[in-house]
């Protein structure tokens, strides 16, 4: 790799869109890690660390929260064709889907008996 195809912290942060202060602190949470100027000490993003800056970035505006995403991209790091990040990422949202559907169904029979109860007037309704 040439250093002309790393990016600092500054360039990244505008390709994104973002704040340099937000790069700094995916990198505090492990997120995206870039490597370090050797004579400056300056954050330099390898394409590799850009392409994990842009799923991050991509995943916060569709919602992921900080804690999710320090579980998945480790995952994602491993992996290195695009292929295999998109069955990653669908796997994570099969994942999510099942959790959600699995707490809609709870609420949903939750309400069910909530509903006979106030009806055999156990449970006093709203007033």
């Amino acid at each position: 790799m040439r250093v002309s195809d790393s990016m600092s912290v500054s360039e990244l942060a505008i390709a994104l869109g973002v704040r340099p202060s937000t790069l700094r602190h995916w990198h505090a949470q492990a997120l995206v890690i870039p490597d370090r100027d050797p004579v400056r000490g300056t954050r330099r993003y390898t394409p590799t660390q850009v392409r994990d800056a842009r799923i991050v970035h991509q995943l916060r505006k569709a919602g992921y929260r900080i804690t999710s995403l320090r579980a998945l991209m480790p995952e994602l790091r491993r992996t290195r064709r695009s292929e295999d990040v998109a069955s990653a990422l669908a796997a994570r949202d099969a994942s999510i889907t099942a959790r959600s559907k699995a707490l809609l169904d709870g609420a949903a029979a939750l309400s069910a008996v909530l509903s006979i109860h106030q009806a055999n007037g156990r449970i006093a309704g709203p007033s």
